[in-house]
């Protein structure tokens, strides 16, 4: 029925009726388990919605997103695209329909669950400050290439910090390099931090020079 829909919103060359059609047609695929179906859906439906600066179902879109990259075990990911959805309703003044906020949170508790608090708090505080375009380009960069390893189980993004603090940069010049806040700088090394086991910046210029990172 909804394919049906598709078919009859393409006819008209309604691209919005597309756009909403593939959005419903994601949250029915990721309701029924259906995950990276869901996940191509958004995508495509984000991608006309994006040119039609629609940022209602923009948000919509992003959220269901979300819950399909936290479905397929990419909790960064996931986090990553909540924060910047979470900061795209603020802006519109548009909050989630309390019809749907069961499922919403249902979803965020499953990226949760699969990320330390802390590298969670780090990738939403990130996708805070994205707009919905960078999010969805800047994804990669933020996870980093997929075979990459680093040493005590640091992501791609906080050995980049990481790199940059053992050149005696400040938070805000760290920052300014890679196009982030200072606040979120201080996330980012808050989680090195604890899964280094240490407390200060001299400690983790040591550790990131005895492990090559610089």
């Amino acid at each position: 029925m909804v394919g049906e829909s598709r078919a009859i919103f393409e006819a008209l060359g309604d691209r919005r009726g597309v756009a909403k059609t593939l959005g419903v047609m994601g949250d029915v695929d990721l309701d029924q388990g259906e995950h990276e179906a869901a996940h191509a859906l958004y995508e495509e439906a984000l991608a006309i919605l994006d040119d039609l600066d629609d940022r209602w179902w923009m948000a919509w879109c992003l959220e269901g997103l979300a819950g399909a990259a936290a479905a397929q075990g990419q909790p960064v990911r996931a986090a990553l695209v909540f924060g910047a959805a979470e900061v795209l309703r603020e802006e519109i003044k548009a909050p989630r329909p309390v019809a749907h906020r069961a499922d919403y949170e249902r979803r965020v508790a499953a990226a949760r669950a699969q990320l330390d608090e802390a590298a969670f708090a780090t990738a939403w505080a990130e996708g805070q400050e994205m707009t919905p375009e960078q999010a969805l380009v800047g994804e990669a960069e933020v996870l980093g290439p997929k075979q990459a390893t680093y040493p005590a189980g640091l992501t791609a993004r906080e050995a980049e910090v990481l790199r940059l603090v053992a050149r005696s940069m400040s938070n805000a010049e760290v920052g300014g390099e890679l196009f982030i806040s200072p606040r979120t700088v201080d996330a980012h090394l808050t989680s090195i931090y604890a899964k280094l086991g240490i407390s200060s910046r001299t400690a983790a210029t040591r550790f990131a020079i005895e492990h090559d990172l610089v």
